[in-house]
């Protein structure tokens, strides 16, 4: 198994990825101790996920200032405001009907 071929089944793999049992290869764990390359990115990996997991999100003010940024930097901001992106308050509604 190719390094490529392991780093995809393996993300595959950990995000549960379902798929049609056939043309996904599980990855072969034994690669794990020929390559040290691929050890240390599934590590990486590992580490990455488990920050993201338990990371806060970012607050409304700062949604709403990133947002307000992208669409200065769009030039549409009254776009956003015509069509109910920004909220009256000064949140971001984005998700709004979601």
């Amino acid at each position: 198994m190719s390094c490529a071929d392991f780093r995809s089944s393996m993300s595959a793999e950990l995000d549960c990825e379902a798929g049609d049992e056939n043309h996904r290869r599980p990855p072969d764990r034994a690669h794990l101790a020929r390559c040290a390359d691929c050890a240390r990115w599934l590590a990486d990996v590992r580490r990455l996920r488990e920050v993201t997991r338990t990371a806060a999100g970012p607050t409304a003010q700062q949604e709403q200032r990133l947002l307000s940024a992208v669409l200065d930097a769009l030039g549409t901001q009254g776009w956003a405001e015509r069509d109910g992106v920004a909220g009256g308050d000064g949140t971001a509604d984005a998700h709004q009907g979601s």
